[in-house]
């Protein structure tokens, strides 16, 4: 029954001492009420109609006692329609992934109730900028196919599970593609025939999924698959804490619709950060407010990341850095002069030291929007055939290469180019002064078979495939520790400033300068596929120089090793062409002067001081 009239500060549902409040907007006066159903068949209990009374404006805001609201599920009523609460914390009805039954109900779902009170353990970790180090994942294909048992599997558990994992690899950040709630059936909407003025539809199943989520979303819940159903909200904050716990921070994707007006992102945003703790957003969409967000004072330690930020709304920023350009730019320039497409060296060497005091970017060599890592140098062209769209779908732009066949192959010559060329791209990244993000399996060397847009693949396609271990992997898993490590311990290479690439320290070396076959390069010509990179330590009270040195020809070539100090020696960390150094201990050069760099390869030198033993 109507307990009084609710107190119209905000949207949703509340429990309060008098009832559950509902507030809810509807589109002109068309008569409404509150559809309360049986949550576990789902058969109406009550319509109770609300009067003008309850009222402001189109807003609604009213008290209900009387019900087990554990029991109960609701839409809301407009006319003759029913529609779903879009505030609503709780998603009843989508509670098992892909369940087909659902069309037998038209894919109906209803809005729960948060009953719960969480008692948050640990606080946010609040990483810097220079010290995030993002792993990307899709919560389902994450843990599929990782050998876990099959309670853990497709689900937050299987997360808390692997992240320790995950955090011994040196993240400290883990982006999940949408964790909200959304419709994984996919269908057509057909009309039929009444004979009335109105049209009616049949919903249409279709023979795949919509397994990435991209799609309208229940934005303000917990997608209830993921997350346990009735117990998704405390859920999904036992797994935000727990990675907390560790250390991490967590950054939700979020892909809102065009239907979503601006005063509802906010909104939404806000929910996740007030009430779950979440650190940081990238946000996809084509109308996201973003200036109004990031001028927000709620989310002013929020980090938020877009892929087009305007200068005008970066050039104003002020206070701690929280805004983050996210776009495949950095991805293309590094792949075209990796793979020889008419790359340009001065755009890798300006990409590799972007950075800005006020704000901030992300770099990475593939992402969730292309193909895997390991795909892009094993296949030249998109194999988008199982999506069932002809291969007309997923960007046909990619950069990739081969390196001489097409898709699997057991050729060791190709193979060991393929693992040479996964390790470039890996140091290109993690040696680039902005955030990197590395795709979760990647480091496995996880493939798609060439699809470079699985979003209905819910299979070993699109899942990250752990089952075939072998010793690449566990050496590529390895090999990104290692370089996690090595910039952890070198933060001269990551500096949350721009370098000024002057000696403003009065040392006698600027703090970043590039050297070809001689030292000390004023210019990079366009012919230029190879180039060494000075960082020196000093600027970053850090000891020892570091020098990374980029063949992108096809042969070996000579650069020189410019002298840093008459008491400091280089030494050789690792070179991607050579096995016996991927360990990244320190290893004698004889020549001082220059170093010889092999073809399609990067190397990693460090200058400290010499120890002089006593006789």
């Amino acid at each position: 029954m109507i307990n009084g009239i609710g107190e119209f500060n905000g949207y949703g549902t509340r429990l309060t001492s008098d009832g559950m409040m509902f507030t809810f907007s509807t589109e002109g006066r068309l008569p409404c009420a509150i559809m309360l159903y049986n949550k576990f068949d789902f058969k109406l209990l009550d319509e109770i109609v609300i009067e003008d009374e309850y009222r402001i404006g189109n807003v609604y805001s009213v008290v209900i006692s009387g019900y087990d609201w554990k029991n109960i599920c609701y839409r809301y009523k407009s006319g003759e329609n029913t529609y779903m609460d879009p505030y609503a914390e709780v998603v009843v009805g989508r509670d098992k992934w892909g369940d087909a039954s659902r069309y037998e109900r038209d894919c109906m779902i209803y809005g729960g109730f948060n009953l719960e009170d969480y008692k948050w353990q640990n606080n946010l970790p609040h990483i810097e900028p220079d010290e995030l180090i993002i792993y990307k994942i899709h919560m389902r294909g994450f843990t599929m196919n990782h050998g876990l048992k099959p309670s853990l599997k497709g689900n937050y558990k299987g997360v808390m599970e692997l992240a320790p994992g995950i955090k011994d690899m040196g993240f400290t950040a883990i982006e999940f593609q949408p964790i909200y709630d959304f419709e994984e059936l996919m269908y057509d909407m057909v009309p039929k025939s009444t004979g009335g003025r109105t049209i009616e539809y049949d919903i249409e199943p279709l023979d795949k999924l919509n397994y990435w989520g991209y799609d309208h979303g229940c934005y303000m819940a917990p997608k209830a698959s993921y997350f346990g159903g009735a117990q998704g909200v405390t859920n999904c904050k036992k797994m935000i804490d727990a990675l907390h716990g560790l250390g991490m921070e967590v950054i939700m994707e979020i892909s809102f619709s065009p239907k979503c007006n601006d005063d509802y992102i906010i909104t939404c945003l806000w929910h996740w950060v007030k009430n779950y703790h979440v650190d940081g957003f990238h946000l996809l969409g084509v109308l996201i407010p973003i200036k109004e967000i990031s001028k927000h004072p709620g989310f002013a330690h929020t980090k938020i990341f877009y892929d087009n930020i305007s200068d005008d709304i970066l050039l104003e920023e002020k206070g701690a850095k929280h805004l983050f350009v996210y776009n495949n730019s950095f991805q293309n320039v590094t792949r075209q002069i990796q793979n020889h497409m008419q790359g340009s060296m001065t755009q890798l060497v300006n990409y590799l030291r972007r950075q800005n005091s006020n704000y901030g970017f992300v770099n990475y060599i593939a992402n969730t929007n292309g193909f895997t890592l390991w795909d892009s140098v094993s296949y030249g062209e998109k194999h988008n055939e199982p999506n069932g769209e002809m291969n007309r779908d997923g960007d046909n732009v990619n950069f990739s290469f081969n390196n001489g066949i097409e898709g699997p192959t057991k050729n060791k010559q190709v193979l060991q180019t393929r693992l040479q060329q996964v390790r470039n791209g890996l140091c290109t990244t993690f040696l680039s002064q902005a955030i990197p993000l590395l795709r979760g399996g990647d480091e496995i060397l996880n493939t798609q078979e060439g699809n470079n847009n699985p979003y209905c693949q819910d299979n070993s396609i699109g899942w990250v495939q752990y089952a075939a271990n072998s010793n690449a992997k566990a050496q590529m898993v390895e090999f990104v520790s290692n370089l996690i490590r090595f910039r952890e311990e070198h933060t001269i290479i990551c500096q949350e400033n721009p370098v000024k690439m002057a000696d403003y320290k009065h040392i006698g070396m600027p703090d970043l300068s590039y050297h070809g076959y001689e030292p000390w390069l004023m210019f990079i010509g366009e012919e230029q596929k190879a180039i060494g990179i000075l960082y020196v330590g000093e600027y970053a009270n850090e000891h020892e120089n570091v020098y990374i040195a980029y063949n992108f020809h096809y042969d070996e070539v000579q650069l020189a090793l410019p002298k840093v100090s008459r008491t400091k020696e280089w030494k050789l960390i690792m070179n991607t062409a050579d096995e016996k150094t991927l360990d990244f201990v320190e290893k004698d050069i004889e020549n001082q002067q220059s170093v010889s760099i092999p073809g399609n390869s990067v190397s990693i030198y460090t200058a400290k001081n010499i120890i002089i033993k006593n006789k």
